[in-house]
């Protein structure tokens, strides 16, 4: 047991902790620690008292500061920002508007918020001295005066010169780029007439009570950059979408790669008409995958249903397919048609459902007839257009029937499944994809390969929809140029985490998703102690595991990379 033991030298009085040890077989005090004298102890403990600790999450901001740096997002936005009346760009709270756009943007990466939360949650974060400087004014009004300095026009511009810069600094190369659609409802009033994006339309997220804004997106199949994005009137359908941009998309494709002739665009089925076709055919150039409506082309999909043959996509994984050419509005395409056991089950998953909830209603209805208290009376024609609306849905209205019956002056109802028709359905149409392309030189596993992709335009809309990181909503803002530059911003928050992640996964074989990445980079935090009495300040990271620290190494967030040079009050960068 350690003790307290004190000696004498020279007149003073020292004080240790010790222990009585038995060493060769003899008792010894151990001295473990030296105190000093009582004076020195009462200054060391002085002093701890005065140490005060406050740690900050660091590592996810820091990272998202330092490759807008690398990148040059704020020098980029800053000049397309007008100058004012007095020939001078807008400040506010010493910050230009391009350090604004992005300190919001890194906002919407790490933790999204309203703009009138966004201090709240910057005090939890490193950001203040990754900066340099105090962000303590930056409300809702600061943001709002800043978006509203950014022309709405000018965001295409600013992608434009940003997207060039990416590309150059990771390399991207020509390949599959993966476009679609989704739609973000909002809560703005339907008697606000001051915004035109915002409409009721078929929400994805089932909101069909609210008004909508709509999103078309454009990503790479390696890394899913964002590559260009459209914010649309929430109204407009995928088809009609497709066709408004289709001429910016292309020329888009252009600028970042010189030329179209070794991209393929993959899209929906949803984006597909006779019309958006016929542009595609313009220009030869432009290689396409995309999906059709296997139930449009019932010829092609039950010669299909004969010849086919297995493909192999991966050493673990085949599927039946059927390659050919086929005459698609007008004009000679490479088909491919397969069967997607996933799509099979989860239709019949939904098949199942429905049947039970068919089947459910039509017992009700049969055992009201059949009641004689019954005081609702039927005619042939309404009991008949009842069952017909009870049965609707896909499938189900083909593989139900029902027969009407009448004795003494009774309505009988008899219903069944035809089991028959329901395994005929299961093989011959159940799971059934259509995949259409001018890419004569691809096998039928390039094609399906390449039209797999499109899921991950799927995961990047899955990911703006995440309300832990980089989501779009909320969205406090109800006129258009506003709508467009929040959705700019969420964007590019989105973008510079890309950029991040596509850093982790080439230099360190990053394995995880880009939810992990946040979540493992905001528990990098940075710790602040102050001493009272000096009022000294030092900074130091906190211990990490050997994981953590190597992503912290490889991203640059290490406590010899701390400070961003980012120069967030200049215009003339």
């Amino acid at each position: 047991m350690a003790f307290l033991a004190s000696r004498t030298s020279r007149g003073k009085k020292y004080w240790s902790i010790v222990e009585s040890r038995r060493i060769n077989g003899k008792p010894r005090t151990v001295i473990l620690e030296y105190l000093g004298s009582a004076d020195s102890l009462l200054k060391r403990l002085e002093g701890s008292a005065e140490l005060n600790l406050k740690s900050y999450c660091h590592g996810d901001t820091a990272a998202l500061v330092l490759m807008a740096q690398q990148l040059g997002v704020v020098e980029i936005i800053n000049e397309y920002v007008p100058s004012g009346p007095n020939g001078s760009k807008p400040l506010r709270d010493g910050l230009s508007v391009g350090a604004s756009i992005l300190l919001a943007a890194i906002g919407r990466a790490c933790a999204p918020t309203s703009k009138a939360g966004w201090y709240a949650w910057c005090q939890t974060t490193s950001l203040h001295y990754t900066l340099g400087r105090r962000l303590n004014k930056l409300d809702s009004q600061h943001f709002w005066d800043q978006m509203h300095a950014l022309p709405a026009e000018s965001i295409p511009l600013i992608e434009e010169q940003l997207l060039a810069r990416v590309v150059e600094r990771f390399n991207l190369k020509p390949d599959c780029l993966l476009f679609d659609t989704t739609n973000f409802f909002t809560f703005i009033a339907s008697t606000n007439d001051r915004c035109e994006l915002p409409r009721r339309g078929r929400n994805k997220q089932k909101r069909y009570d609210l008004r909508q804004v709509g999103l078309a997106l454009l990503v790479n199949r390696e890394h899913q950059f964002p590559l260009f994005h459209k914010t649309y009137q929430g109204n407009h359908a995928d088809v009609s979408v497709f066709s408004a941009i289709f001429a910016e998309m292309t020329e888009r494709m252009r600028l970042l790669f010189k030329q179209v002739a070794d991209v393929t665009l993959v899209f929906d089925k949803g984006n597909n008409s006779k019309d958006n076709f016929a542009l595609l055919d313009q220009d030869p150039q432009l290689y396409y995958v995309a999906s059709l409506v296997p139930s449009y082309f019932k010829e092609l999909m039950d010669e299909a249903n004969a010849q086919l043959q297995p493909v192999t996509l991966a050493e673990d994984e085949e599927v039946q397919a059927y390659h050919t050419q086929a005459e698609i509005w007008g004009q000679r395409r490479e088909c491919v048609a397969l069967i997607s056991e996933q799509l099979r089950e989860g239709q019949i998953r939904g098949i199942e459902q429905s049947l039970h909830k068919k089947l459910t209603a039509l017992s009700d209805l049969q055992a009201q007839l059949q009641n004689p208290k019954s005081r609702k009376k039927w005619t042939r024609k309404q009991l008949h257009e009842r069952v017909e609306q009870l049965i609707q849905g896909q499938y189900v209205n083909e593989i139900l029937t029902y027969r009407l019956s009448r004795k003494r002056k009774q309505f009988h109802l008899e219903y069944e499944v035809d089991h028959q028709a329901y395994e005929t359905l299961k093989e011959q149409r159940l799971g059934r994809r259509l995949l259409v392309t001018n890419r004569s030189d691809w096998s039928a596993a390039q094609i399906i390969r390449a039209y797999r992709a499109q899921v991950k335009v799927e995961y990047a809309f899955r990911n703006l929809k995440n309300p832990m990181h980089l989501a779009i909503r909320p969205q406090y803002h109800w006129t258009d140029q506003k709508l467009k530059v929040h959705f700019f911003m969420c964007v590019l928050g989105y973008l510079l985490t890309m950029a991040v992640y596509t850093q982790a996964r080439q230099k360190m074989n990053y394995r995880r998703n880009v939810t992990h990445l946040l979540d493992e980079l905001s528990s990098i935090r940075l710790c602040s102690m102050i001493k009272k009495k000096g009022r000294k300040i030092s900074y130091e990271l906190e211990q990490m595991s050997p994981a953590t620290f190597r992503l912290a190494h490889v991203l640059g967030v290490t406590e010899q990379n701390i400070r961003s040079k980012i120069n967030s009050s200049d215009y003339s960068l």
